[in-house]
Formats: C-alpha cells, structure tokens, sequence
C-alpha cells in the first residue's frame, strides 16, 4: 500500500520521521539521566568510582542490572519501547489523529513478555541472592562500550556465551526488524507482524525466566585448615596457613582472605591461592608459652579456625657488637 508524501491532517511523513526522532532523542535522555541520578542515589560510591576515568554514559543505567551488567530482558522492554514509541509519535505527526481500530494483540505479547521476563528476572535473582543458592559480584559501569554491551547481553555472569540469553536477543532483534521493514512500507498504522515470528519471541522470552529460576552458582566449597608453617615465630615471621576452600572459586571470587594470629590481624602476602595463603605474624603479638589460634575468613564469609595451632617466640636478641 503506497502512501503519500504529504497529509491532508498532519506534517509530511519527512517532517514526521524526523520530528518523531527528535522527540524520542530528547525523551531518552531524560530518561537516562533520571535512571543514573536514580542509581548514584543508592550506591554514591559508584560516582567516585566513575570520576577516575571519566563517568558512564547515562544511557546504559537504563539498561543495566544491579551488578552494572547490561541486562537482557531489560534490553529486549527497552528496545520494543523505543519502536513503539517511534511509530506512535509518526503516526501522530503524520495524521493528526490515530486511525481508528483496535490495538493489534499481538503488541500485547511483544511488548509484556519482555517486561514481564525483566520483572521475573529480577526477582528470581534476588530470591537467589537472599536465600543464598547465588551469589553475583558487581562490576564498574565506566567504560562500557557497544561490543562490550552486546558481550553482556549474550552471555552469563561468568563471561560466557549463553545460548538461551542469545536466543533470545536475536529473536527480538529479527522481529524488530521486520516491524520496522513493514511500519516504514505503511506509516500509517502498526504492521501486522506473522504469528511465527512473535511465537518465537515469546517462547524465547519464557525459556529464559526458566533458565533464571533453574540456574544457580556453584555452592562455595567448605574452609577447611590443615597445617600452619612453621608452627612457631617471632612476630613478623612470614608463615603459611594450609587448606582447601580458601578461595571460592565456584563463585570466581578471588577476594584476599583475612587471616588471624591470636585474634590479631596477620598481614596477607602476594601468592594466596584456595589451599594456601601467605602471612606475617602481627607484630603486636606477645610471646606466650600457650600456642595461639589462627583463623580463616574467606572474601565471601566462610570462616575456618585451627586451634592452639601456632607458637609466639621471643624475638632473637640482637648480637652484640662488641662481643
């Protein structure tokens, strides 16, 4: 069906792409600047983070989880906003007034089932997080750039390609595309999208709140203590503490764990692994004739105590020089 260039309501269908664009633009940087002010509200320590190498553009905080990755059911709601949205307004500009006739249902299923995934999402991932079956570390929203975006969208928390997350990304995408090729052919009303291709965006979108619900971290392995070497010294000797689960490494959490001698910190040495960690008697630590504890506790909580494990000796006098 051809379409004029002019309308005998509205503005041209030039003028209306464009204006419609324009006004999108400026909704969505509005948009993008309330979510960041709305995010630095409730983690402030991500501003100083920002500032160090220049700030995040807002635009990704509307698309971004709590653990600043982009999120992909919240891209998917984003991007059917967005065309919808642009659509409407051209048809607004271009006829003056809507046509008549009911909304296409199947907007129902393009639009819902995406915000739908995005608001199941979050709350399986926060019963996750809370009943402690998964655990998400967070990473810094500076520098993000397009292909590292996509990169999130496609794949795990771990950094790996993920077929569901894929499959639905591309789905949505292949749709969008097709809305697009039929609205610019007929700018006058919503096209009518194929049964098939919308079935398979809302089929995509429930396989991944399943996914969601079915997928959790590894549990973190047990800290267990085994050995202390050596098993005497004098503050500030370097010592080893001997284990298994030091580092969580189901959850990739290679956070430094805290060690103590005798309930006071011992200083951590480079080298830590998950069956060892490297440290230095505290220097505040008083000889004594009864061996001390040492204690365990990982970057993530899990805590180990070896008793009377240790020996505090009596510094080595200084020789004397005139001796």
């Amino acid at each position: 069906m051809s379409v004029s260039a002019t309308s005998p309501h509205g503005l041209s269908l030039a003028v209306s792409y464009w204006l419609a664009l324009g006004v999108l633009i400026v909704l969505l940087v509005l948009l993008a600047f309330v979510a960041r002010a709305a995010r630095k509200a409730q983690a402030p320590q991500d501003e100083g983070s920002d500032s160090q190498s220049g700030k995040a553009s807002p635009f990704w905080y509307v698309v971004l989880g709590a653990d600043n990755r982009v999120s992909t059911s919240k891209v998917q709601f984003a991007l059917w906003t967005v065309a919808l949205a642009y659509a409407l307004l051209v048809i607004a500009f271009h006829d003056a007034v809507y046509p008549p006739g009911s909304l296409d249902p199947r907007y129902l299923l393009l639009i819902g089932f995406p915000a739908g995934a995005a608001v199941s999402a979050k709350a399986i991932t926060t019963g996750q997080i809370n009943s402690g079956s998964s655990s998400k570390t967070t990473i810094s929203a500076k520098g993000k750039s397009l292909g590292t975006a996509i990169s999130e969208i496609v794949s795990n928390d771990q950094g790996d390609l993920d077929l569901g997350d894929t499959q639905y990304f591309v789905f949505n995408l292949v749709a969008l595309v097709a809305f697009f090729i039929a609205f610019f052919h007929n700018p006058v009303s919503l096209p009518v999208l194929p049964d098939t291709l919308v079935g398979l965006t809302s089929a995509s979108a429930a396989a991944y709140v399943a996914k969601k619900a079915t997928v959790s971290a590894a549990p973190a392995p047990p800290l267990t203590l085994t050995a202390v070497s050596p098993q005497q010294g004098a503050p500030g000797t370097p010592v080893t503490v001997f284990g298994s689960g030091i580092v969580n490494t189901a959850a990739a959490d290679g956070g430094t764990p805290a060690v103590t001698i005798g309930g006071l910190t011992a200083p951590s040495q480079a080298g830590f692994t998950a069956t060892m960690v490297p440290v230095t008697v505290p220097t505040d630590l008083k000889p004594g004739k009864a061996k001390v504890d040492v204690q365990v506790v990982s970057s993530d909580g899990r805590a180990a105590v070896l008793p009377a494990a240790f020996e505090v000796t009596a510094p080595a006098s200084a020789p004397d020089p005139q001796a």
